[in-house]
């Protein structure tokens, strides 16, 4: 006991003290908090370009420091001014407090997260009698975790946003299905009635006339090919085999027209109890598998693909995978691809809860969607809702 070295129950202080002058060095760290007996505090280095501080304070994002208790020993103005709430009030306060009493748990949960490294969320905060909807990212600033750092993101534009892209893709898709509806009832339906008066009319020009037979021939012809180039550009728009028969028929068509119009040979897997699925995931399903094709088709340079889809009980996958060559490095060529797009594709998952992932290689290309199935609602599908 007598020969203990002094220093010896100090060593961890030391070695927090030795990472704090290092960091300090390496330029690491232009500020660090230090606790006093008023409170903490904030120290900016003099050799920083803004004193810690002032950055914070001018920030629009929310900043807050909070102690690990939750309590906040700090906030700047542009949280005070999203919560519309004073500093003088906010300080001391818990965050659980400022964080609507549904998403609390989530909250405390990610409080205690901190433990394994700087976490995130999404959650509504307390505005006067209603919410905010705001994304936290929390880290430990002081290496004995005594003060959390925590930024706030309004995502009321955000959000808005989002609802104003759904709301424009429905109708997208709405118009996709009236105009499909028009062609396939009208203008369909009025090119048929042309083709019968040709033929009515080149029966009643005489056998001996070629010149008139092969120029009533060919119009009837060129009208056969406008039909059916009419039909497949209104399946194209809007299968009706996808409201009648469900994704599963109406996927097994494109890939049959798809095939024959590239010469790309398609192997397609689809379970036999995928059954029905809400309208919007059917038509995001097929919309994905289209534009993956077509990409296929545009860019892979490859001569087959396998499509794939797998119903799980939490969740729907759906693989498009080729033998191209990859994607192109900055992937333009595809953010121009027949009005959809890869950023197209992540929107529509996104809205569902969704995601998407592309695996490129000098082998191909693998896009995989997946949609959560706790989001499908039996009362959701097109059956039921016919009925």
């Amino acid at each position: 006991m007598g020969n203990e070295n002094p220093l010896h129950s100090n060593t961890p202080l030391l070695e927090d003290a030795e990472q704090i002058i290092q960091a300090i060095r390496t330029g690491c760290v232009d500020a660090f908090v230090v606790e006093e007996s008023e409170g903490h505090a904030v120290y900016a280095l003099e050799s920083a370009d803004l004193p810690y501080s002032t950055l914070v304070q001018r920030m629009q994002q929310g900043a807050a420091m909070l102690n690990r208790d939750g309590e906040m020993i700090y906030c700047n103005p542009s949280l005070s001014s999203l919560l519309e709430v004073p500093v003088t009030e906010l300080v001391g306060r818990s965050l659980l407090d400022l964080v609507s009493p549904e998403d609390r748990p989530a909250c405390a949960k990610l409080l205690a997260s901190l433990q394994l490294g700087p976490c995130e969320a999404e959650v509504q905060l307390r505005r006067g009698s209603g919410s905010v909807p705001a994304k936290l990212s929390l880290v430990v600033l002081a290496i004995d975790r005594s003060v959390i750092g925590l930024l706030v993101n309004d995502l009321t534009t955000e959000k808005s946003n989002a609802e104003l892209a759904s709301h424009i893709q429905h109708i997208q898709d709405e118009e996709r299905r009236n105009i499909a509806r028009e062609l396939h009832d009208s203008v369909g339906q009025n090119l048929a009635a042309i083709a019968m008066n040709l033929s009515r009319l080149r029966a009643a020009v005489p056998r001996d006339a070629d010149g008139q037979l092969d120029l009533l021939n060919d119009s009837t012809a060129m009208v056969e090919q406008v039909v059916k180039e009419i039909r497949t550009i209104s399946y194209l728009l809007h299968p009706p085999l996808l409201d009648l028969a469900g994704l599963a028929s109406a996927i097994r068509w494109y890939v049959d027209g798809f095939s024959e119009r590239s010469r790309i040979q398609v192997h397609l897997q689809i379970p036999a109890d995928l059954g029905r699925l809400p309208q919007d995931f059917e038509i995001a399903i097929y919309r994905i598998v289209q534009e993956s094709l077509t990409n296929v088709y545009r860019h892979s340079g490859g001569d087959a693909c396998h499509v794939s889809m797998q119903r799980k009980a939490d969740h729907i996958r759906v693989e498009v995978r080729d033998n191209g060559h990859g994607l192109p490095s900055n992937g333009k060529a595809l953010a121009k691809s027949s009005g959809l797009g890869i950023r197209g594709m992540q929107e529509r998952l996104r809205q569902l809860g969704g995601s998407l992932e592309i695996l490129s290689s000098e082998a191909g290309t693998t896009v995989v969607a997946t949609l959560p199935m706790q989001r499908v609602n039996v009362d959701d599908s097109p059956v039921s809702q016919a009925g």
